[in-house]
């Protein structure tokens, strides 16, 4: 993946270079009330997709302490009003599947109030970034992450970001080193044995830690089933495209997909789709690259970028029109599986295949939509299921008393139009009220990621995992 000049010339670079600060936007403010009292808000009730209008919400210390019609009898003195003026509140939004790379990328997520992302291919930055962000020392959603991804030594599909095993021995060792870094949960790929995926299985077990990934193939010698995957207790098997690959290796039957539902819904299998990734892949091929300069590019990673050049070139010149035929087949298979009650979370792939963080959010709940859950379920999924996917349903997810204040505002209810959720009012984050001034301004932030920081995030990575 990186030659040895190009790490000679990143590193040396980066020794050459001041330490990169991130940007003023994400710093805390000076003066940050304690408490707000939002007053005049109409509150979507994710539950039953019902708005009561005209209500009080005070939140206190990041905690939501009242909602209700009247106005709460303790405010705190000096607590902050904010007058909505009728607009709609809602949860913070939740992207199951993100690749963050730079902080630019935090400032993408909130300026369209999500609020929570999981982070799937740790690096070691990731946890002190995400402690940065609970200490609010960093401004940003929260950062739940894996670690580094674990693949088969020799296997298919393997890269330089990954951590390859070979057997249960360095299964087990990998698994523990994750463990006493600091990781808590792990992400998984295609292509390990079927000694290395047991191993892993258990040492997160007795570990106490999660484990999401693809669906796992095996090797040549030695593959393994779908229903291998569906026994080991995943909190999200991930791709709908992976899926189709593997489980039913590509066939796009409708008999064969709904069977393969049923089956994972009888492992209470959760699923995370990532229709918007294949989407964007799609999008490529059927404008001979164009997609690619979309406005919305703004915010990606340069560096990443530069690194799927060559992806996007092929593409760009495929001559075929699978991957339309295709993508229309991942969402219908997604459909198969909400029929079946395979519970499904959101997430998007963002800061991979021309995916953005933030914006692309909002186009998975249309694609979900498109899938044929309704307007509800689909915001379902990026609230209510997610949080519960992240054990976190008691804390995130709902605008209630005794939740987390991670709260989005838009003007107009998004269950009749998802194109609100693209233009935020105002967001909050913790004890951080963003108004449209400062979501400006981290749009400003998101445009402009730190190309050395990342190089050298990513540099050290390859050189230590």
């Amino acid at each position: 993946m990186f030659s040895p000049r190009i790490v000679f010339v990143v590193l040396t670079s980066v020794l050459l270079l001041v330490a990169c600060g991130f940007p003023a936007a994400l710093k805390p403010a000076r003066e940050t009330p304690g408490a707000y009292l939002i007053e005049n808000a109409a509150v979507l009730d994710v539950d039953t997709g019902e708005i009561a209008v005209d209500r009080f919400i005070y939140v206190e210390d990041g905690i939501i302490r009242h909602v209700g019609h009247e106005r709460p009898e303790a405010v705190a003195a000096g607590a902050a009003r904010i007058d909505v003026s009728g607009a709609v509140v809602l949860p913070g939004l939740i992207d199951m599947h993100v690749h963050v790379f730079d902080e630019a990328d935090l400032a993408a997520n909130l300026a369209y109030g999500v609020t929570t992302i999981r982070n799937l291919g740790g690096m070691p930055f990731h946890l002190p970034m995400a402690q940065q962000i609970e200490q609010g020392r960093l401004l940003g959603p929260r950062l739940i992450t894996t670690g580094t991804i674990l693949n088969e030594r020799d296997g298919r599909n393997t890269n330089d970001l990954q951590t390859l095993v070979a057997g249960a021995d360095r299964a087990r060792a990998a698994v523990r080193r994750q463990y006493r870094a600091g990781f808590r949960h792990l992400k998984v790929y295609s292509n390990l044995s079927r000694e290395s995926l047991a191993a892993i299985l258990d040492e997160a077990a007795q570990l106490g830690m999660t484990v999401s990934g693809h669906p796992v193939e095996g090797t040549e010698a030695d593959p393994l089933e779908m229903a291998d995957t569906l026994a080991g207790g995943f909190t999200t098997i991930e791709h709908a495209e992976s899926i189709v690959w593997f489980g039913l290796s590509d066939n796009t039957d409708p008999a064969m997909a709904r069977a393969l539902a049923q089956q994972m819904a009888a492992a209470n299998s959760r699923v995370t789709p990532t229709l918007i990734v294949h989407h964007n892949l799609a999008r490529i091929v059927e404008t001979d690259g164009a997609h690619v300069t979309r406005p919305d590019m703004h915010s990606f990673s340069p560096v990443m970028q530069g690194f799927e050049q060559g992806r996007y070139d092929y593409w760009a010149s495929y001559p075929h029109d699978d991957r339309t035929r295709m993508q229309a087949f991942y969402v219908e298979m997604t459909g198969y599986m909400h029929e079946a009650g395979v519970e499904l979370v959101v997430g998007t792939d963002a800061g991979v295949m021309v995916t953005p963080h933030g914006v692309s959010v909002s186009e998975e709940i249309e694609l979900l939509v498109d899938a044929g859950l309704s307007p509800l379920e689909a915001l379902q999924a990026a609230t209510l299921n997610s949080a519960g996917a992240l054990d976190m349903a008691d804390r995130i997810g709902r605008v209630e008393a005794g939740y987390a204040s991670d709260l989005l505002i838009v003007q107009g209810n998004p269950l009749e139009d998802f194109a609100v959720l693209r233009r935020p009012v105002g967001v909050m984050r913790g004890q951080r009220w963003l108004d449209a001034e400062d979501l400006a301004q981290l749009q400003v932030v998101s445009s402009n990621p730190a190309e050395f920081r990342t190089w050298r995030r990513v540099i050290g990575h390859v050189l230590t995992r």
